[in-house]
């Protein structure tokens, strides 16, 4: 896109801060991983002023070998024991806490990994039980963890949702355009 995505304002705040906020209401997350590459400082400003201590900035200077690298780098900052990982997207601001929450009582149910899904469409965050630790640990390139969930299709709880704003990830300027304003 030429810009730095998770930067860029919707409804006047910055997409990350918007992805952070929304983690932040929930009362089951226990810490919040932000995985800086590309702009870390810029990245890192938008965040400024959330002065709560789940909330952690961590530098993947390898940024470059792709989203693999950084949900690498973001498992690996969890705490030790950790019982789920939810991987959220900095480019996909409109999923809601409710859905993060419904991903995490699926988990609690005995899922190990749980996706959230409208009209049988699939889409992020995504969680992954902690077993999954010690080869989320060792991904790289730009599959993330993709494999993973295709090997496990058997284990993947499909969560139904009501709403279906986890479907938007901007990845191009016209997919900006269209919900910059707040309205997906």
């Amino acid at each position: 896109m030429r810009e730095k995505k998770e930067i860029l304002p919707i409804a006047g705040e910055p997409m990350i801060r918007i992805v952070v906020e929304k983690l932040l209401n929930s009362r089951k997350v226990d810490e919040i991983i932000v995985v800086l590459g590309h702009r870390a400082n810029d990245v890192g400003q938008a965040l400024c002023g959330i002065g709560d201590p789940r909330v952690e900035l961590i530098a993947n200077v390898r940024y470059a070998e792709g989203m693999g690298r950084s949900l690498a780098q973001g498992s690996t900052a969890c705490s030790w024991g950790t019982g789920a990982f939810v991987v959220v997207l900095g480019d996909a601001p409109f999923f809601r806490t409710e859905d993060v929450d419904a991903l995490i009582d699926a988990h609690a149910g005995g899922a190990k990994i749980a996706v959230p899904v409208f009209a049988g469409r699939r889409g992020h965050p995504v969680l992954l039980d902690g077993s999954f630790r010690d080869e989320l640990e060792q991904l790289g390139g730009d599959a993330g963890a993709r494999h993973i969930l295709e090997r496990e299709a058997g284990a993947t709880a499909s969560v139904e949702r009501d709403d279906d704003g986890f479907l938007v990830d901007i990845d191009e300027w016209d997919d900006y355009e269209a919900v910059k304003a707040g309205i997906a």
